[in-house]
């Protein structure tokens, strides 16, 4: 049987594994969001850019959160196949 420190290192580590999720999403979008000020300037098309891109990177960040979330269901199964019970 493990020791319970390491499970107890274990819960803090997937808490702030998911608790970053919370991250990725407004990351996206800001950066989305600020390409697309820039090529506003750039472009004189305030602020259409701005809005097409904060979409885009919304929808890059919630993708990207499916993926996490897909592999950590995925290393969970595998975990959970491998552990002898």
């Amino acid at each position: 049987m493990p020791p319970r420190h390491s499970k107890q290192s274990e819960i803090w580590a997937q808490a702030a594994y998911y608790a970053g999720l919370g991250f990725v999403l407004p990351a996206g979008l800001a950066v989305g969001y600020f390409v697309g000020w820039i090529l506003d300037k750039w472009l004189h098309t305030a602020p259409l850019l701005a809005v097409v891109m904060a979409v885009l990177g919304a929808a890059g960040g919630f993708i990207e959160i499916l993926k996490i979330l897909a592999r950590a269901e995925k290393d969970a199964t595998r975990k959970d196949s491998e552990s002898p019970e």
